[in-house]
């Protein structure tokens, strides 16, 4: 008799930060910007300098979602905190 199957132990997932998707009218873009630590603690709304040149305000939803590896952004911060 075989032993029994043991499940595999899976790894840590990799932490590659969190988006906030938000809309540039001057552009016509959906935009995406990457934070590094978890924005759901505080949804106060915050000013975000897009690479357009102006500066939107973004409300920060606390529906957001981890970022994949290989995901493109045009503006990263380390916290919201840096924007406020």
């Amino acid at each position: 008799m075989p032993p029994p199957r043991r499940p595999k132990r899976r790894a840590e997932p990799v932490d590659y930060g969190w988006v906030i998707s938000f809309g540039c009218k001057s552009a016509g873009q959906l935009r995406r910007l990457k934070v590094d630590t978890d924005p759901a603690a505080d949804t106060r709304p915050i000013e975000v300098p897009c690479p357009c040149g102006e500066v939107h305000r973004v409300t920060v939803s606390p529906y957001r979602r981890r970022r994949s590896a290989d995901e493109p952004f045009d503006v990263e911060v380390g916290s919201l905190d840096e924007l406020r």
